[in-house]
């Protein structure tokens, strides 16, 4: 998440008219411990263009699925609390919902936005 607000602040200063067409949006896969309120609190902590959602646990599956997001909830403590495991993947659509790109977690910033300019200056030559 912090890599998206770096490369946030750097298509703002290089690449602004691209910047103001991007909206990253963090969808949450715990949808038992992140409410609305806990999800307001946890961004205050990430770049403020950031957008948090979450769903019900069946939305939330779903939309796991579709995007073959892997998660597991470790066992509760003693207290309640747990862990959830799941893949860090950053999906990248275009302007009509289709997605474009995927960017794991071991791209660099700077390759992520090499890619972000490529596929939102992309003209086709026919």
């Amino acid at each position: 998440m912090v890599k998206v607000g770096k490369v946030m602040d750097t298509l703002k200063k290089e690449h602004p008219e691209i910047a103001d067409n991007i909206v990253p949006l963090f969808v949450s896969v715990d949808p038992a411990r992140d409410s609305l309120k806990a999800l307001k609190e946890y961004a205050k902590d990430f770049h403020p263009s950031y957008i948090f959602l979450t769903g019900s646990p069946e939305q939330v599956q779903q939309m796991a699925k579709k995007y073959r997001v892997y998660v597991s909830k470790a066992d509760e403590t003693e207290d309640g609390d747990y862990l959830v495991d799941h893949s860090i993947v950053i999906y990248f659509h275009d302007d009509t919902g289709d997605l474009a790109d995927c960017f794991t977690q071991s791209m660099r910033p700077s390759d992520v936005m090499e890619k972000v300019i490529e596929r939102m200056t992309f003209v086709p030559t026919f």
